[in-house]
């Protein structure tokens, strides 16, 4: 079993409680409340601005120069692809309102490790938030209808270009554990402390 898969499985209970949580219902069904969601983008705007210098610093850092492309492709996509999407649904002013604790405390997490720690923990920290929203996204692909009031957010996570952009990522990752088994543990820390900050952030947009 690859890293990523093993990774992906360990973390099962708290993607469990991702896919239970009455926000995350919400936005499958169309009953979440408006001001709910434009309170989780503007949020997820000032994560996306700290994640993509996040994974810029992992381009850099890339121990293969196969992947220095790649990682600078991902870090574009969620400084211009994603943020665009935000500013579609409610306008350009995002980063009126101040990052919630959660975002703080997730970008600074990502941050300090990405800086800190082996390029391989790293980007196991930036992983589950590329198959966190995957997974969420195709999950919930199947809800998608022109009348949706949240269609724009469902077709860009249920798209199967986003899935396969986590697979890449998932595979780089899985490279980069090989390289160095012993940075293997701290890998499945981070990942795992990741995942939790993902359930902590759609906690903390519902409330």
């Amino acid at each position: 079993m690859s890293f990523s898969e093993r990774a992906w499985h360990e973390v099962a209970d708290v993607v469990a409680q991702i896919m239970d949580h009455p926000f995350v219902r919400g936005l499958a069904d169309g009953t979440l409340p408006s001001a709910t969601f434009e309170r989780y983008l503007r949020d997820d705007a000032h994560y996306l601005d700290r994640y993509g210098r996040v994974l810029a610093t992992l381009a850099a850092r890339a121990p293969m120069t196969a992947d220095v492309g790649v990682m600078a492709e991902f870090a574009a996509g969620a400084a211009v692809a994603e943020r665009e999407l935000h500013e579609t649904v409610v306008g350009t002013a995002l980063a009126t309102s101040p990052p919630s604790a959660a975002c703080d405390a997730y970008t600074g997490f990502l941050i300090s490790t990405v800086t800190r720690q082996p390029a391989s923990v790293g980007l196991a920290a930036v992983l589950p938030c590329f198959r966190v929203y995957a997974h969420v996204g195709e999950t919930l692909a199947a809800a998608a209808h022109p009348d949706h009031p949240y269609l724009p957010w469902l077709e860009q996570y249920g798209d199967p270009g986003f899935a396969e952009a986590t697979r890449r990522c998932e595979a780089i990752a899985d490279r980069w554990a090989e390289l160095d088994p012993s940075t293997i543990p701290d890998m499945h820390d981070a990942y795992s402390r990741a995942t939790r900050y993902e359930l902590a952030f759609w906690e903390s947009a519902w409330r």
